[in-house]
């Protein structure tokens, strides 16, 4: 046996990857994973770390985020970190709607100076392109930034979010021609407006009219037209946050045609039901709504059928003051309307916990999946793998230690993040992330954050590695 030195010897778990489960160990050195580990005596690490009992696993990559509310880039990858996830791609926009100056591309800039000070986690960058961008500049010069991932709104048109069809064609076509992936919010915003209106004309502006006002219906005639453009376009598509039963039937149609689609889901739309917005308001006003538990299950068998690709947070760092005008606990009955309220909700650091409790647990898909979907696939799609997602040899050492044993409950007191409330509130469940990993250093253990912010890394996009098709899919 050959005498080697190395940092850490992860001795005695059981090694997740999406082709299956080893019993391994994994040995890091100057922040990669090497290989052949039986090489390496455990004398010879400067640490061993007992992960007997425990599930070595790559670290999550968040592919779906908004830091730039409450929580921005530095509390979010805090409580990133302390959830498994070791990579984040947040969504950055232009601010021309809040009387900010500047293209998409110089918020871009802006962001990365900020990251570079703050970010705990390693970071790419999806671009939000709105109607007012100048696509025909901003994708080409964008994409020499390394940001080659394009997300257009198909709905809030009264809001200056809504791309029209015409520009989003002609983004997909510019994205297409150099390597680049578009990602599309599938709602119809029109028909949304025209519900919201006749409901607000009616005096229905309570909580139990809001999932009305955006049906499954819009959810699914959007992504029909949206795959439809792509296979026009030649384009890789991604749609964020599947919520909708009826979802799975418009990826059977398109998929293993001549689009390249992929597909997300999020914990909320896997676990909560609009019974959740019943009882809490605008605390739980998301875009596309809570559904139902039929919904639910559907978005599980589209992850265990392969149809699925990915789960991811969306989060966004809302405080309860800033989600309404009004205080939904002590006084639920004094709400404005529901149409007035902020959309979003924060689900990062609990989103291993629900996916791997809803869905392990509950024997919905396997740990390989698992894995599949919430480390390698995002990876595989965004151009990061396998630098990141990976624990091959030779690719950055991100490694979550996960103790399957673990029973604990979730509450808004535990995470670590600027928002004060949680739609996961009370739930009980089994399984938890005990360490975080980065590059070889650790990033948490025992509940506390060990390594500084401002030591996270920008990860351009590989275009030639982007939209790799994961397991199931039409090869490039």
């Amino acid at each position: 046996m050959t005498n080697r030195s190395a940092d850490y010897n992860i001795h005695g778990g059981l090694v997740v990857r999406g082709t299956g489960v080893t019993r391994e160990d994994i040995v890091v050195k100057d922040g990669k994973i090497c290989a052949d580990s039986d090489q390496y005596r455990l004398e010879d690490a400067a640490r061993v770390i007992d992960a007997a009992g425990l599930y070595v696993m790559p670290g999550i990559v968040d592919a779906h985020n908004h830091p730039v509310y409450a929580d921005r880039i530095e509390t979010f990858s805090m409580s990133a970190a302390f959830g498994g996830i070791t990579t984040v791609v947040p969504f950055i926009a232009n601010r021309r709607r809040e009387g900010v100056e500047g293209t998409v591309s110089d918020i871009i800039r802006e962001f990365m100076d900020e990251a570079a000070e703050t970010s705990y986690l390693d970071y790419a960058i999806h671009a939000i392109l709105l109607g007012d961008d100048d696509v025909e500049d901003q994708v080409p010069e964008m994409m020499d930034m390394g940001v080659i991932s394009f997300k257009m709104y198909m709905t809030y048109p009264r809001r200056g979010m809504m791309m029209p069809d015409d520009r989003m064609l002609k983004a997909m076509e510019l994205a297409a021609a150099d390597g680049g992936i578009a990602m599309v919010h599938a709602e119809n915003g029109y028909c949304i407006d025209y519900l919201v209106d006749k409901a607000t004309e009616e005096g229905n502006t309570g909580r139990e009219h809001y999932a009305p006002s955006q049906p499954r219906i819009l959810e699914i005639e959007a992504a029909n037209r949206a795959a439809t453009y792509a296979e026009v376009t030649g384009c890789p598509l991604y749609i964020v946050h599947l919520s909708a039963r009826e979802m799975i039937g418009v990826l059977e149609r398109f998929r293993g045609g001549d689009v390249q689609l992929y597909a997300e889901t999020c914990p909320q739309y896997l676990d909560l039901t609009n019974q959740k917005m019943l009882d809490f308001g605008a605390l739980a006003k998301i875009g596309p709504p809570l559904r139902e538990r039929e919904d639910n299950e559907a978005m599980w068998r589209g992850l265990s059928s392969h149809l699925i690709d990915t789960i991811a947070s969306d989060f966004c760092g809302h405080k309860k003051s800033q989600k309404a005008s009004y205080d939904a606990e002590t006084d639920p009955d004094a709400e404005a309307s529901i149409f007035d309220a902020t959309f979003g909700g924060n689900w990062a650091e609990q989103m291993l916990c629900v996916a791997y409790h809803e869905g392990v647990n509950m024997g919905r898909i396997t740990l390989p999946r698992l894995v599949q979907v919430l480390c390698e696939n995002p990876a595989k799609i965004f151009g990061l793998y396998p630098k990141k997602g990976s624990l091959d040899p030779g690719t950055d050492a991100d490694i979550v230690l996960f103790d399957p044993a673990v029973e604990h409950t979730l509450s808004a007191e535990a995470q670590h993040c600027l928002a004060d409330f949680t739609m996961f509130e009370g739930k009980d469940v089994i399984g938890q992330p005990i360490m975080t990993m980065q590059r070889g250093e650790i990033l948490v253990e025992n509940g506390v954050m060990h390594r500084p912010k401002g030591r996270a890394e920008y990860l351009p996009g590989n275009r030639d590695l982007a939209a790799y098709a994961p397991n199931g899919h039409k090869t490039m």
